[in-house]
């Protein structure tokens, strides 16, 4: 039987993602163009609210929202990146899987100046080696756990985390 604990509300979710928001501020350079790129649905999602926050810190760099499902296998344009700070938005990382295969496809013949890696929960387990710069939260997990980012009418909703007993 699989017992679930709510480890992220709405409105914290929302205060960390303004948290995350200002540090991307601080590690990006002015001006440069920034291209916040969301993988799949959730963090797609994230990318969507972080971007959000972004504008509203009237920064003077001009910034893009982008999707990319990344087993697409190919099926879907890449964001041109060259020449652009890229901040890599995913919901949780956990294996590093998703971002290592994102990685190797949008920058695969690009030429980004900065690229930093946002996510929201970091489950720890990593198998390939991707680390996340700006985290939300650090969850740990145990073997049989499994942390969701839950939406609603596709915005976040809250984090849980399903156990099993």
């Amino acid at each position: 039987m699989a017992h679930q604990i709510t480890l992220m509300n709405r409105e914290r979710i929302q205060r960390t993602i303004k948290r995350m928001a200002i540090q991307v501020c601080e590690r990006f350079i002015d001006s440069t163009p920034i291209c916040v790129v969301g993988l799949n649905e959730r963090g797609y999602s994230l990318a969507k609210e972080v971007y959000s926050e972004l504008q509203r810190m009237n920064l003077s760099a001009p910034i893009e929202l982008h999707s990319f499902d990344v087993f697409s296998n190919g099926a879907q344009p890449i964001p041109s990146v060259n020449e652009k700070q890229v901040l890599i938005v995913d919901d949780v990382i956990f294996s590093g899987r998703t971002l290592f295969q994102a990685l190797s496809v949008l920058f695969h013949a690009q030429e980004p100046l900065i690229i930093e890696v946002l996510a929201l929960i970091d489950r720890g387990h990593r198998r390939y080696p991707i680390l996340a710069d700006i985290t939300g939260e650090l969850i740990p997990t145990k073997v049989g756990e499994h942390v969701e980012v839950l939406l609603s009418k596709g915005s976040l909703d809250e984090v849980v985390l399903f156990k099993n007993h």
